[in-house]
């Protein structure tokens, strides 16, 4: 295998370096919020939460630039590490308000607006800081800055947007002692 390898092997094998990459990525943010919430149930509603926002992120993707080069398509393990953090933080403090006593309605209502603010301001400086790269004159670099931008605020949106609903569904009937401490 000494052989010069053609572009077309290259880009597949980075597609797949990609794809294993993002999947142990997913595997390995599952893993520590199992570990961290001390339980299944609020970890798989962060991890549906992240999945809604790399699949926002992939179709912003395609509308934006149209596809992934070798350095863009890197932009998902990145969000599967960052884009958790607002899922962690909204849960985090969901959890400890239902253990103070509030409401399921309550406490969603009261975490949105304790943790929504710095929610929002992570997210929006985190984008800009990927956004920066657009000022490179390498077009792969500025495809990844557009892409990683926008995949960061959409995680963040769907923090509002997904995670809210799939909390009151699934802890609905969910007694205060059953709910994890994390």
């Amino acid at each position: 295998d000494h052989q010069p390898r053609g572009l077309l092997d290259r880009v597949l094998r980075s597609q797949k370096d990609m794809t294993i990459s993002t999947i142990v990525s997913f595997l390995g943010v599952l893993a520590l919020m199992l570990a961290g919430f001390h339980g299944i149930r609020h970890p798989l509603i962060a991890a549906a939460m992240l999945a809604v926002g790399m699949i926002l992120s992939f179709a912003f993707a395609t509308a934006a630039v149209g596809h992934l080069n070798i350095l863009s398509a890197s932009f998902a393990p990145i969000l599967m590490g960052l884009g958790c953090d607002y899922a962690i933080m909204y849960l985090s403090r969901y959890l400890e308000l239902r253990h103070k006593g509030e409401s399921l309605d309550d406490a969603l209502e009261n975490t949105s607006a304790s943790v929504g603010a710095s929610i929002l301001t992570v997210a929006i400086v985190t984008a800009l800081a990927f956004y920066c790269a657009t000022f490179t004159k390498f077009l792969g670099v500025v495809e990844l800055g557009v892409i990683s931008a926008g995949g960061i605020v959409l995680c963040a949106i769907a923090s509002f947007f997904a995670l809210p609903p799939l909390i009151k569904v699934v802890d609905r009937h969910v007694p205060l002692a059953k709910l994890p401490t994390p």
